[in-house]
């Protein structure tokens, strides 16, 4: 239940904090008051979009946070699952800020950041708030088959079809996708095949792009190359005109050994050497085999090196920046051609899988329609109940199904409910109701008979008496006030007869505060004050003692 509600900076309201009991309370006070601010901050906590216009004018920050009492298990596991930790109390909070641009809202659970998605789906679990848009959901045929679903519990059927559903789904796609027409598959192979071909002509191997770079750099560069290779030889290791570095390190070596009978390192000296040595001739010999181009027409060779760079260049700018790409894109255009030839086969073989997969839909969507029927029966008979309650004993209620000509994400019934609010007068579907107090009264009826199955904590209603008659507001009180057996009820209203069958009466009032500023307040009132906010209901600014009087004997008879 929502024990309490802190509004800082929203609107008229400065700062007020609403204390609620866990049995019917109503809220009322003159036009202006500020009745519709306590919707809309609840209406925050529920997710809903925040606009600049509810920041208190003057302020850049406004604060809207609600406590919740007695929570129970399966909420606390919600939370938990969004890493939310909480005992038999949860507190959420939203935070709007001004910005350059407009602005920006924060949603927090138990002080912790969550998404807007996260705080709609927990707060939707705590409370309801029905206002006079919300009635427009009776309207839409389209919502009646979620109305059903939650009186029948049929959400685990439904989630367990749903997922045969999706991969229903994912295989006539896939189905889709290889149905093409026959020109368009002999097309596509056609153009395949030949990309392929192109490529496999080329005989392309890894790596050979910048083997044959290297190479023409090397012919390009053959009597540079070839005057510096012989010349580190020649310095190095064989030089024909005088002695090489080899050479004179050898001699070295030999001088050393000479000096050992008076050099005590001789032996490690020559050992040096001789390492040194062999170290230049290997980078000689390495040097001289590197640069020997090896080949006895240089320009002839250099004519095929650019032809086949060319070839490869070609491919390039159609199939990829490089050769492994060139070659990936064969390979991928080989499995892409081998699904096209083989598609008849899988086609048949998704065909098989269908017919399993659609065995297994019709089946859970039968036992879903099979719920829904058993519930809709029941559904009538309550909604028809609660509906005489209200002042509309004439009523005939009907849950209308209509099988659908394919499965659907959530089976494969079409639900309407269908309505007669006279006697002799034709069912017809709920969205003919013109009347705004019919309408209301409908969707108290729903609330009601759904009240045990959407485990809602909190119903708050938003003037669920306009259009109603004093007598039909008295039973609308009635059915409000029983609803408090299963959970916490809140009413926005301007109806006298709902007003005094509350357990508590909130009254919403503004001031000037002597600054010249107005702000809005909540109290709750005495039994006094409740006969003297009752009387100026039913008459007015001017409360006479008959209006006093009236208002007493409600309130006595609603002891």
């Amino acid at each position: 239940m929502l024990r309490e509600l802190d509004i800082t900076n929203i609107a008229i309201v400065k700062h007020e904090n609403i204390r609620f009991n866990s049995g019917f309370s109503v809220i009322t006070g003159e036009t202006g008051a500020g009745k519709s601010i306590i919707i809309d901050c609840i209406g925050l906590i529920m997710g809903a979009r925040a606009s600049r216009e509810l920041i208190r004018n003057g302020e850049t920050s406004a604060t809207v946070t609600a406590m919740f009492e007695n929570i129970g298990d399966e909420l606390r596991a919600r939370c938990a699952d969004n890493g939310i930790e909480c005992g038999d109390t949860v507190v959420l909070t939203r935070e709007l800020s001004l910005t350059d641009s407009g602005i920006s809202s924060t949603a927090r659970i138990e002080g912790k950041l969550v998404s807007a998605s996260v705080m709609k789906n927990i707060s939707s679990s705590l409370m309801n708030l029905h206002t006079q848009h919300a009635s427009q959901t009776l309207m839409n045929d389209e919502n009646h088959i979620n109305y059903l679903d939650s009186f029948a519990d049929t959400a685990e059927l439904i989630a367990e079809y749903g997922k045969i559903y999706e991969n229903a789904c994912a295989k006539e796609r896939e189905l889709s996708s290889i149905k093409k027409s026959e020109q368009e598959k002999a097309r596509l192979s056609e153009m395949l095949r030949f990309q392929i071909n192109e490529i496999k002509s080329a005989s392309l191997k890894p790596g050979e792009e910048e083997s044959l770079e290297i190479t023409r750099t090397k012919i390009q560069n053959a009597e540079q190359i070839s005057k510096n290779a012989r010349l580190v030889t020649r310095a190095l290791y064989r030089n024909d005109k005088g002695m090489s570095a080899s050479d004179m390190i050898a001699k070295a070596s030999d001088a050393v050994v000479a000096l050992g009978g008076v050099l005590k390192e001789s032996e490690e000296f020559k050992a040096a050497l001789d390492e040194i040595r062999y170290k230049l001739e290997d980078i000689a010999e390495t040097v001289a085999g590197e640069c020997d181009i090896g080949i006895a027409n240089p320009s002839e060779m250099l004519d095929k090196i650019e032809t086949r760079l060319d070839t490869i260049d070609k491919l390039k700018r159609k199939y990829g920046s490089t050769v492994d790409e060139i070659i990936a894109f064969k390979q991928k255009c080989e499995k892409e051609l081998n699904d096209i030839e083989t598609s008849d086969e899988r086609c048949e073989d998704i065909k098989n899988e269908l017919k399993t997969i659609y065995s297994e839909l019709k089946t859970k969507a039968s036992a879903i329609t099979e719920k829904r029927r058993s519930a809709a029966s029941l559904l009538e008979k309550r909604i028809i109940a609660e509906l005489s309650d209200l002042e509309m004993d004439k009523v005939d209620f009907k849950v209308q199904f209509t099988p659908l000509s394919h499965y659907s994400s959530n089976g494969i019934d079409g639900v309407m409910f269908l309505v007669s609010t006279n006697t002799g007068e034709p069912l017809l579907p709920m969205s003919a109701i013109a009347s705004g107090g019919e309408l209301s009264r409908m969707m108290l009826a729903f609330k009601c008979a759904l009240a045990d199955k959407e485990h809602t904590g909190t119903l708050i209603f938003d003037e669920i008496d306009t259009g109603i008659s004093g007598r039909t507001s008295h039973k609308i009180g009635l059915k409000m006030r029983s609803c408090t057996s299963t959970c916490q009820v809140i009413c926005v209203t301007h109806s006298p007869q709902i007003a005094s069958l509350a357990y508590e009466h909130l009254l919403v009032s503004k001031h000037e505060t002597p600054d010249g500023r107005t702000e809005s307040a909540v109290k709750a009132l005495t039994f006094d004050e409740r006969v003297k906010e009752i009387s100026r209901i039913i008459g007015g600014e001017k409360i006479t003692e008959k209006t006093t009087t009236a208002a007493k004997e409600m309130l006595d008879a609603a002891k």
